[in-house]
């Protein structure tokens, strides 16, 4: 059977595609050697045949359904409200290239098309959602194969909380993020504040939304124990693990600049730094040559060679647009006659 139109020929897809093909081949055959069996108590072979090759395109299409679904996501217009948040506040997607802003576009895109983001006793903005989106990008953006098997749900809470997810009885609670287990596998908790202030304080080398993706890449194998096979072959798990003992002894030592928390555990340790690595680049680069090799090679990302855009969108900060600014959109009018002028027509 033929492959869905406008089909993206990623390799999730491909493998969809040809298990569906298979699977259905497979069931008409099955359905065509039954009928032939039963020909003489059964339905005629003009009509059992036709039925079987019905129902065997029933089950490609249901096989196919969530192809057909992410076709459909990438099909509609980006947003221009998610661009201007990508644009104010991500320095990581304004230090990429053209080419790589739009295929970051298109994996938020799917992201928050199949992803649900829920507030618990939190409104969610449009601000909320596209960060918690972008801080599952980020990390994932040298892997165009990526798929996101590991999380199927993120609930934004208002405060921090505690191990049983309590927050609401004074803010005693120091827990910023936490990714699921158990029963609430395949969920992410994100404290709605921090989550924001991770992208507007750039520099400092600390962003809950990455911390808690980097736990699931590490994930990706199926454990967060701080050895991320993503990246990582076989020879190389010995030096990680070598590497990770002596940087930790380093930070008990007071010799290091890399945040203690990373003495918790390995896995601790390795979003902590996955954080330094995305947020300073270059200062790691200087100050960690080996561990930013490492990171480099678990993420695919070689962030030194936009290392001059990075610095220069962080110093940049926050971008705000006010109504006479190029709109966000790339369309070249002013924000005040484009996007600015169809929101306030979509909210009459």
């Amino acid at each position: 059977m033929a492959e869905p139109a406008n089909a993206l020929g990623t390799l999730w897809e491909r493998q969809t595609v040809r298990t569906a093909q298979v699977f259905s081949a497979i069931a008409f055959v099955l359905l065509a050697t039954l009928a032939v069996l039963l020909r003489p108590t059964a339905m005629p072979l003009w009509l059992s045949l036709p039925i079987a090759a019905i129902l065997s395109y029933g089950l490609y299409d249901l096989l196919t359904w969530k192809l057909r679904r992410r076709r459909r996501i990438l099909n509609r217009p980006f947003p221009p409200k998610w661009e201007k948040v990508l644009q104010s506040e991500v320095v990581f997607y304004r230090a990429l290239e053209p080419s790589e802003q739009d295929r970051f576009r298109r994996e938020l895109q799917v992201f928050l098309g199949e992803k649900r983001i829920t507030g618990i006793k939190t409104q969610i903005d449009e601000t909320t959602r596209v960060l918690a989106a972008a801080s599952a990008i980020i990390p994932i953006l040298g892997f165009p194969d990526w798929e996101w098997d590991q999380i199927s749900e993120i609930l934004i809470y208002p405060s921090r909380f505690s191990e049983d997810f309590a927050f609401d009885d004074g803010g005693r609670h120091h827990t910023l993020g936490m990714v699921g287990t158990g029963a609430m596998n395949r969920m992410m908790i994100l404290v709605k504040s921090d989550l924001i202030n991770g992208f507007r304080n750039p520099g400092d080398k600390r962003n809950v939304g990455l911390h808690e993706f980097a736990h699931l890449v590490d994930k990706s194998d199926g454990a967060i124990d701080g050895l991320p096979f993503v990246g990582l072959d076989q020879r190389s798990v010995g030096p990680w693990i070598e590497l990770v003992r002596r940087k930790m002894e380093e930070i008990r030592s007071g010799d290091s600049d890399i945040n203690d928390y990373a003495l918790t555990n390995e896995a601790e340790f390795f979003a902590v730094t996955a954080e330094y690595f995305f947020e300073r680049p270059g200062v790691m680069r200087r100050k960690h040559p080996e561990l930013y090799e490492m990171l480099s090679r678990v993420f695919n990302q070689k962030l030194h060679m936009r290392l001059a855009a990075l610095t220069q969108e962080r110093k940049r900060g926050r971008v705000r647009f006010g109504r006479n600014s190029p709109c966000p959109c790339g369309s070249g009018k002013k924000y005040k006659k484009c996007c600015l002028r169809n929101k306030s027509e979509t909210a009459l």
